[in-house]
């Protein structure tokens, strides 16, 4: 049951980026309601599949990489529901949809099941609580960087004096630098949790905080960079275009640290064995 709910949902995040992105480039509008029931009607069969896995398994389905796509898919669609709320901006729904999607066909590719006795550390506590983190996180900086990309092309509009219909859609340079500062504490202070729960976890299952697994250096590396655009922005005060070129770069480098290493290099945390993959970042 929990896969056909997963499927479509799946299948509505894409009618919701076809009909954001058909909308854009034909409609003279700026809000786009047909698209954002889509992309709700998503949210809501997501999040009833998401339940019912969680039911049918006993544990929390945060397990395998297809938990960690579907969760990490969810959390978008959630966060830019909620944004939207507040203002159904057309754009923001014509980036967060496709992402959704792509990431709901990448898990359909992986198995949901785990394919060995699941051990022991995976029924832990700690499993919610680490990745529940980590993943919002990584939720956060992908928003960060869709305001970052917007913000970017609205300048340039305006700097080409293209003040047309985009211009006047498109969120203010103004809310879209707000929204890229405001959210950048929060994602970092989750990361910081998600790594912190992460080594904590790894002390209780294996007596040691920090095993140095590709993984761990990689989110350490992360959590670097956006220690450092936290002190750019609040001790030397970024805004504007470099704030956004840096959401872009930590947004690649969030994916490569998610994806990127967890297919490239083998660990604890790596697709290779469904049975012991766990986000980190």
């Amino acid at each position: 049951m929990h896969l056909i709910l997963f499927k479509v949902a799946a299948i509505f995040y894409l009618i919701s980026s076809i009909i954001y992105l058909t909308f854009l480039l034909r409609s003279k509008g700026s809000r786009c309601l047909s698209g954002f029931a889509f992309v709700t009607a998503g949210l809501v069969a997501h999040t009833i599949s998401i339940i019912h896995l969680f039911i049918a398994q006993g544990y929390f389905p945060m397990a395998t990489g297809f938990d960690a796509l579907s969760l990490f898919a969810w959390l978008i669609v959630a966060i830019h529901t909620i944004l939207q709320l507040r203002d159904l901006n057309p754009v923001l729904g014509a980036m967060a949809a496709p992402i959704a999607t792509v990431l709901m066909f990448a898990a359909s590719t992986l198995s949901y099941q785990i394919t060995q006795p699941i051990v022991p550390v995976l029924k832990s506590w700690w499993l919610p609580i680490h990745v529940s983190f980590a993943l919002a996180g990584n939720a956060v900086f992908t928003i960060m960087a869709m305001a970052g990309a917007m913000y970017i092309f609205q300048e340039r509009l305006i700097k080409k004096k293209k003040i047309g219909r985009f211009h006047r859609i498109l969120p203010s340079l103004e809310t879209l630098d707000t929204l890229n500062r405001r959210a950048l504490p929060i994602g970092f202070f989750l990361l910081t949790l998600g790594i912190i729960s992460g080594a904590l976890w790894a002390s209780s299952a294996w007596g040691s905080y920090w095993d140095w697994d590709p993984k761990e250096t990689w989110s350490l590396i992360t959590w670097f960079a956006y220690a450092a655009m936290v002190h750019q922005r609040l001790a030397l005060g970024w805004r504007g275009k470099k704030a956004a070129v840096l959401a872009l770069a930590g947004f690649a480098l969030v994916m490569f640290t998610f994806i990127g290493v967890s297919f490239l290099f083998p660990g604890h945390h790596s697709f290779v064995s469904s049975a012991y993959w766990v986000v980190l970042t």
